[in-house]
């Protein structure tokens, strides 16, 4: 995390970033396009005509915090929940003593966000603006609002206060929304069902050299099929670094538009013993699973998937394992 001060000139040292007289407006501004937050320490009247020119969507704006120079109250201005303002606010006024100032009406109503739930998840949903508007304005308003968590996911939220947790998923149309989390393709196509799919699987590769994209693009297509895996759900791939070369693997990575891991023989040598392997791979390349043992590695938890073979390619799947909630953007993306 890279954090900046930025000060009128003559509160400034020689080593501090600063701003002259009648250069504050241009610095706010500058600020706001370059960096995922900016706390203000002035008052709010000032803050809001300075970046009125400037803000766009909270989708994309960045967290926007004001306090007063005395600490008595710390305010999330802008970006509450997708650039993480309300998050800062509360940690904020924590570490100063002060008094979040808070107003959005989910959190004023003590219920969950369908965007931080979202967020919590690293997840997408289609429609993010109007399905976002319909959840929330329901919750807070304390109207109907199912949820079905698939298996694993509950576990990694903090909270679903003012959702109706369902058990089974529906087969009828209803007028209560519903909104379903899973990473897998077997959810009902119902006019109420707002899918939710977290971006946490890791899919690990093996495979011989000079294998074509085609034949690539083919086996995964099988695997996911087979695997009912959403697309959508996948945040990388990862494989041994002697194929960090191969083209088809940088191209699957390319159309998937997530980044691709390599790791060493010694690196996935530990997980590998976990798995079925091969004499010959472990003769070729040092370890004898390489498409379970990467996806191992790459997502910090046993791979979840049998391993997958087609044309002499290896696919296996793993979920990222829980990790700690941090202050990052929600990526609000409308399609799959």
């Amino acid at each position: 995390m890279i954090i900046n001060l930025v000060l009128p000139t003559r509160f400034a040292t020689s080593e501090m970033q600063s701003f002259g007289q009648g250069e504050f407006k241009a610095t706010l501004q500058k600020l706001f396009r370059t960096f995922d937050g900016v706390i203000c320490i002035m008052a709010t009247g000032i803050v809001v005509r300075t970046l009125a020119g400037v803000i766009q969507d909270k989708t994309v704006d960045p967290a926007v915090i004001v306090m007063d120079e005395q600490a008595h109250h710390v305010i999330s201005l802008l970006s509450g929940h997708v650039g993480g303002a309300n998050q800062w606010t509360q940690l904020v006024a924590e570490v100063m003593g002060a008094e979040p100032v808070i107003t959005t009406a989910t959190d004023t109503e003590g219920v969950q966000a369908l965007d931080l739930l979202a967020k919590e998840l690293n997840a997408w949903y289609p429609n993010f603006k109007a399905n976002t508007k319909l959840i929330n304005g329901r919750l807070a308003a304390h109207e109907p609002v199912n949820l079905y968590l698939e298996a694993g996911f509950a576990e990694r939220l903090s909270h679903w206060r003012g959702f109706t947790r369902v058990m089974t998923l529906p087969t009828e149309p209803s007028d209560i929304p519903l909104v379903v989390v899973s990473d897998h393709n077997t959810i009902p196509k119902l006019p109420q069902i707002i899918p939710v799919v977290p971006r946490l699987n890791v899919i690990g590769i093996g495979c011989r050299k000079g294998v074509t994209n085609a034949m690539m693009q083919a086996a995964f297509q099988k695997f996911c099929a087979q695997q009912q895996l959403l697309w959508g759900s996948i945040v990388g791939l990862a494989s041994i670094d002697i194929k960090a070369h191969e083209g088809a693997i940088q191209y699957l990575a390319e159309s998937l538009k997530v980044p691709v891991s390599f790791y060493s023989a010694k690196q996935l040598q530990q997980a590998s013993s976990g798995y079925p392997g091969s004499a010959f791979v472990k003769k070729t390349v040092g370890v004898a699973s390489v498409a379970c043992a990467a996806a191992d590695v790459a997502s910090g938890g046993q791979t979840a998937s049998e391993r997958f073979t087609e044309q002499e390619i290896t696919m296996a799947v793993s979920r990222l394992a829980k990790q700690q909630k941090t202050l990052t953007r929600f990526n609000s993306e409308e399609e799959l």
